[in-house]
């Protein structure tokens, strides 16, 4: 699994027609203890065609398709601070053949000790009240059931669940 830093760059522009039915669980409009409400929260699929196009997908199905197919979050804080402390926590159901910043003792992630769990700590400046996380199938990643939980300065505000399948797994759903 690997995070697309350029990619990563890019999700605080991404533009979503509607949310995945029941594949996330937000509290919009709620408080959160430090004071924050989320406005939106969204996950997205994005899947490239090789030749530099792109095409985001709002769904909970994220197709096994290394190097091209990457699903994250973005989620919009009304009257956000200039900087949060966002924690991701990222669950597969098998640990993958390669975990990006595995062994760098400067990586923003942790690794649980049977390496399904990446947990992310990083301070965040909002884009126009937007945060936004991406990850990026790559060869050796797991397929089945993943989830994402996000919490901003120590709230759970989000928990973003998602299945990775190989393309002919979902064409006979």
């Amino acid at each position: 699994m690997i995070i697309a830093s350029q990619i990563r760059r890019r999700a605080a522009s991404f533009v979503l027609a509607a949310l995945a039915a029941g594949s996330l669980t937000v509290f919009p409009g709620a408080a959160l203890g430090a004071g924050y409400t989320v406005d939106v929260a969204e996950f997205v699929v994005s899947v490239g065609d090789g030749e530099g196009n792109e095409r985001l997908i709002a769904s909970d199905l994220v197709p096994y398709l290394p190097n091209r197919a990457c699903f994250g979050w973005r989620i919009r804080l009304a009257e956000a601070p200039t900087l949060v402390r966002v924690r991701e926590v990222l669950q597969l159901p098998e640990a993958p053949a390669f975990w990006s910043g595995e062994g760098d003792e400067y990586s923003p992630h942790t690794f649980s000790a049977d390496r399904r769990t990446a947990t992310t700590e990083e301070y965040k400046a909002p884009v126009d009240g937007w945060l936004a996380s991406q990850w990026c199938i790559v060869e050796g990643d797991p397929t089945g059931p993943h989830s994402i939980k996000v919490y901003i300065e120590g709230d759970l505000i989000g928990n973003f669940d998602f299945e990775v399948k190989k393309p002919a797994e979902i064409r006979n759903n």
